[in-house]
């Protein structure tokens, strides 16, 4: 018979200390999952950070003309503030020292005694003016060249640039640009830059220049037997031939006439002194410094592009005019040539003629030659 006084419920081999344990121990388990996921989490953040995210252009851009600030622009400062207080002042004294010694000692009521130093002072401060001014050109050459180089990378819109674009947005000639860059990439001032070998492509990251456009990607080739300077005249001949026929067309009608006269003028020249290379010394000058100089004037004529301002159109206008005179100068040089020529051709001539005489070949054609039947 069951007994009634056991209670309805009992807590048999069932402690209240275990049950807390067991709770504290899901908990530690539940946490040290959580806590380890997010330490995972905050790891896998701490790892894409910590990777060299891609540079975008603007920010490259504003970080280089930083380092230009503080680094040789600054130095362009300092030399050109430098140089400028200190020629000014060891300029003024040298200038007054040698007014003071044209004047004489009479009318400055000083003997010879005290007259002898003014103009050892005046030697003394001339040599650093001269060394201070030179420091300053220095400077403002150091200031000019960084600021064409900022208004081209301000006018840089992408990692690849078209030079003769880039120069035209930036408002720079063309030559300038080209010197420019060329210097900027060859001191480091725009690292890991790169040109194409004809200049008309510049990449900011040298990484995206075409292999076959990077100059050291071009297989080592047996060197070339070199070319005498004949040959040498004759190449640069037909490519500045080939460079006129280019720029026709590209600077209106007036200068198309003067480049078609330049280039039959230039072609008759150039076939002259192939047949004559014994003339190559007469025309130095017109090899030398005429054909370049004529190519950068067009140069610069082209660069300016398609603008109507009216610096621009005198210009263009200029360059016309010079291109006539020009080409009167080619025309006279290559008369100049024939007529050399044309005294050699009437000596030769005139002792052909006197060794005929000699011989009896002039009298009497049929007869001295048997051609009778």
């Amino acid at each position: 018979m069951p007994d009634n006084k056991t209670p309805k419920y009992q807590y048999d081999h069932y402690d209240f200390g275990d049950m807390l344990d067991s709770a504290v121990e899901a908990g530690s388990k539940i946490g040290s999952s959580v806590l380890g996921s997010i330490a995972d989490a905050l790891a896998q953040a701490g790892d894409a950070m910590s990777r060299p995210q891609p540079d975008s252009f603007a920010a490259w851009k504003r970080r280089l003309e930083r380092k230009w600030k503080n680094g040789g622009q600054s130095v362009g400062v300092a030399l050109t503030a430098v140089g400028w207080t200190f020629t000014g002042c060891f300029g003024i004294a040298a200038l007054v020292l040698g007014i003071l010694t044209a004047v004489g000692a009479g009318p400055l009521g000083l003997s010879q005694q005290d007259f002898i130093a003014l103009p050892i002072l005046t030697a003394v401060f001339s040599p650093p003016t001269l060394v201070f001014l030179f420091m300053a050109i220095v400077g403002m050459k150091k200031l000019t060249y960084f600021s064409r180089l900022r208004r081209l990378l301000r006018a840089a819109n992408d990692w690849t640039c078209d030079l003769p674009a880039l120069a035209r947005k930036a408002q720079i000639k063309q030559e300038k640009a080209y010197e420019t860059v060329a210097k900027a990439v060859a001191n480091g001032d725009l690292p890991n830059a790169a040109i194409s070998d004809d200049y008309s492509t510049l990449y900011l990251d040298d990484s995206l220049m075409p292999t076959a456009a990077k100059p050291a990607a071009a297989p080592q080739a047996e060197p070339a037997e070199p070319l005498t300077d004949a040959e040498q005249f004759r190449r640069e001949g037909m490519d500045f031939l080939n460079y006129l026929k280019v720029c026709r067309g590209k600077l209106g009608t007036d200068a198309d006439e003067e480049l078609a006269a330049m280039q039959k003028t230039c072609a008759s020249i150039m076939g002259f002194v192939h047949n004559h290379p014994e003339q190559l010394n007469r025309v130095r000058r017109f090899r030398e410094y005429y054909l370049p100089t004529t190519r950068k004037l067009l140069d610069t004529a082209q660069g300016l592009g398609d603008t109507d301002s009216a610096n621009a159109a005198e210009i263009r206008r200029d360059i016309t005019g010079i291109l006539h005179t020009l080409n009167q100068a080619y025309e006279k040089l290559y008369d100049t040539l024939l007529q050399d020529v044309s005294m050699d051709v009437s000596t030769e001539i005139d002792t052909l003629e006197a060794m005929l005489r000699q011989d009896g070949l002039t009298h009497d054609f049929e007869a001295d030659f048997n051609t009778r039947s």
